[in-house]
């Protein structure tokens, strides 16, 4: 009998698995193309090549299960360097070796893979219902992690669009109209910043370590035991090249200590969390060389020296016991500043006024710190520590004012800026009257150490930016003082108007931070502002006055000066005094003029055309009456100017005039109700009719 011939059962397989893959062609829905178009998007291919990559699978129960309803969460594919399928894929990769590697998209079990490339992901919001081709755009998201430097780099730059996001303006939903939804969102962002910042720690962690170098012309297996070790501390060649090597890691510690001592150069604006960080990256680095110190490779060196009498192990003793004392300083410094994590959260994840409640306990937890720890209680230190707190306030400060760097301060209602501002020089209030607190408790407790630390060092900054959050509200207040002079309609006024608009928009297009503490720029553009207003001012009242050189009525005076009053501008107060004092003079002639018009004319007064003789005079000196009535009662109302000598003689004057007045009205107004009287109205034309 005939063998089978394995080209012909190979060909056979091929046909076989080429059928195989044409059968999931013809399986793949819209909802497989969604995807596979999304896939090719990702990863810069084309969709036919993304295709051809999901084909090799066999078969396509994966996506079945993701598609069905209560189907798996999360399908998950990765690109990077793998195997060359075998024939079952259903095509041939010509030009590849059974065992070699291309670049090629596959799905994945990401618990049982290595990722060096990129994993794409596919997750269902929910799988109460199933996935199809309507509403799989609603459904499902994508999700790219790039691994090709890295999982943990790869991984934190996948993330960092998460920060902007969550502080863009969006909706919440009901954590919006709930009473602790600030609170909730807050925590919330703090929580995923933390898991950001971990991720960061990681990489800082692998950063720190310190690698010295490794010795490779050296069998250290032949360094073991105390025999082995005199044998090679007898020979000279062997001894030179341990105190090399010795002394190269010599030179490589001493530079890690070098680096260590030298003054640590932070950002400004960093936080108290930063000095735990910060003693964390020293312990991991100083733990890393106590290590090697402790490795058997540098233990059989440190003996071979010793055995030998080397010079360079006084040398390397020294350099031990500064590298131990540097570990328990970080020990120290981490276990303690520990504490610190959870209490300074609220400065980091509140605004000015939930965070007053937490500032007692950050200034208790720091001096405890101050009163037990073996290095961190120095002035120095625990005056740099509180520093820190002073930054985080003073940037807690800064997102609050502007909403999270969302809002500029020119932007927001006046109103709220300005509460906001006091709302953060009240923490820095408090945190003084806090810090003074504990200090006094602590020198009034026996056996305590006093709390000796620089306060200027520590207020400094809050202390500076709280006199700009005064400067910036007095900008503000004046642009909301001065913004009447574009609304009012006196005629002139619009020069100053605009003059005014052309300073503030000045001012309000600067580039820098307002907010930035110690800027130069501000001071000097502000001391500039406060004098540009100060020359609009002196304008103003230059303009006020000069609208009353013409000669006016004490009537038409007054109106306009409430047209000027309803500005509300207080540098017009003392000029409306003056002119008020000049219009008092001027209404005391019209009084005079009035009175001396009416002797005149009292007996045979001017009556209005068509007027009955005694509605004609009642008329009449109603009018009169009027005309001075008005000014004075003006000018007591808004003016206290009537006590005066001056003012006396006018109100003086002002009484016997309106006496005169009232006594002429009410005779003629007896003498008409005496005539009415007498009439009979029976004899009136339609009497009978009225009746």
């Amino acid at each position: 009998m005939d063998a089978p011939d394995p080209k012909a059962n190979k060909h056979e397989s091929q046909a076989k698995y080429m059928q195989a893959r044409e059968e999931r062609k013809k399986l793949l829905t819209p909802s497989h193309k969604y995807m596979i178009d999304i896939l090719a998007n990702g990863l810069f291919l084309k969709p036919t090549a993304v295709e051809e990559f999901i084909l090799d699978c066999s078969p396509l129960d994966d996506f079945d299960n993701f598609f069905a309803k209560g189907g798996r969460k999360a399908i998950s594919f990765v690109y990077q360097m793998s195997e060359v399928p075998g024939i079952e894929c259903g095509r041939s990769y010509t030009g590849t070796t059974k065992k070699g590697k291309i670049l090629r998209l596959f799905l994945a079990n990401l618990s049982q893979t290595c990722l060096t490339g990129i994993c794409c992901s596919f997750t269902r919001t929910r799988v109460d219902i199933p996935v199809n081709s309507e509403n799989i755009r609603e459904e499902i998201f994508f999700s790219m992690v790039d691994a090709r430097e890295g999982l943990l780099k790869g991984t934190r730059n996948a993330f960092n669009f998460l920060l902007p996001a969550l502080d863009a303006g969006q909706n919440w939903g009901v954590l919006d109209k709930s009473r602790h939804g600030e609170k909730i969102k807050s925590n919330f962002k703090y929580s995923m910043k933390c898991c950001l910042s971990s991720l960061d720690d990681i990489q800082m962690s692998n950063e720190s370590i310190v690698h010295l170098n490794k010795v490779t012309d050296i069998d250290f297996s032949k360094l073991v035991s105390v025999e082995d070790m005199k044998v090679a501390a007898a020979n000279f060649d062997m001894v030179h090249r341990l105190e090399e090597i010795l002394m190269q890691w010599y030179k490589q510690i001493e530079k890690v200590l070098i680096e260590t001592d030298q003054l640590r150069k932070g950002v400004d604006s960093a936080g108290p969390l930063s000095e735990l960080e910060h003693w964390k990256k020293m312990s991991l680095r100083f733990n890393s060389i106590i290590n090697h110190i402790k490795g058997p490779e540098c233990k059989a060196v440190m003996m071979v020296l010793h055995i030998s009498h080397s010079k360079t192990m006084k040398m390397w003793r020294e350099l031990d016991a500064r590298i131990t004392d540097r570990v328990n300083e970080a020990k120290d410094n981490v276990k303690y500043l520990n504490t610190l994590e959870k209490i300074c959260q609220p400065l980091y994840n509140s605004d000015p006024v939930t965070m007053l409640k937490s500032v007692p306990n950050v200034i208790n937890a720091i001096q405890m710190i101050y009163n037990v720890s073996l290095y961190y209680n120095t002035r120095e230190k625990i005056s740099a520590l509180f520093v820190k707190v002073t930054n985080q306030m003073v940037t807690a400060c800064r997102s609050y004012i502007t909403d999270n760097g969302k809002c500029l301060i020119w932007d927001q209602d006046a109103e709220e800026m300005v509460k906001k501002m006091q709302d953060c020089i009240c923490l820095f209030q408090e945190y003084q009257s806090c810090f003074q607190k504990a200090k006094k408790k602590n020198m009034e407790s026996p056996g305590k150490k006093p709390f000796d630390v620089s306060e200027s060092q520590i207020f400094c900054k809050f202390e500076g930016f709280c006199k700009q959050l005064e400067k910036i509200t007095q900008i503000i207040t004046l642009f909301k003082m001065f913004e009447p002079l574009g609304k009012s309609n006196i005629e002139g006024i619009e020069i100053l108007a605009r003059q005014f608009h052309t300073v503030s928009m000045n001012l309000k297009r600067k580039q820098y931070d307002m907010l930035a503490p110690r800027t130069i720029e501000f001071e000097s553009d502000f001391t500039k502002f406060i004098a540009q207003i100060g020359h609009i001012e002196n304008q103003l009242r230059a303009f006020m006055s000069s609208c009353f050189l013409n000669k006016f009525s004490s009537q038409q005076a007054l109106v306009l000066i409430q047209r000027f009053q309803r500005l509300n501008i207080p540098c017009l107060d003392s000029e409306i005094s003056n002119l008020l004092a000049r219009i008092l003079q001027h209404y005391f002639s019209e009084v005079e003029f009035a009175k001396k018009l009416y002797e005149k004319q009292r007996d045979d007064p001017p009556l209005a055309r068509n007027m009955p003789p005694v509605a004609g005079r009642i008329g009449w000196v109603k009018h009169l009456y009027q005309k001075i009535e008005e000014p004075i009662t003006y000018i007591k109302n808004n003016s206290d100017i009537l006590s005066s000598p001056e003012g006396q003689d006018v109100v003086k004057m002002y009484n016997q005039t309106a006496a005169a007045f009232l006594e002429f009205e009410s005779v003629y107004h007896r003498a008409w109700m005496t005539e009415v009287c007498k009439l009979d109205y029976s004899k009136l034309p339609g009497y009978d009719l009225i009746c």
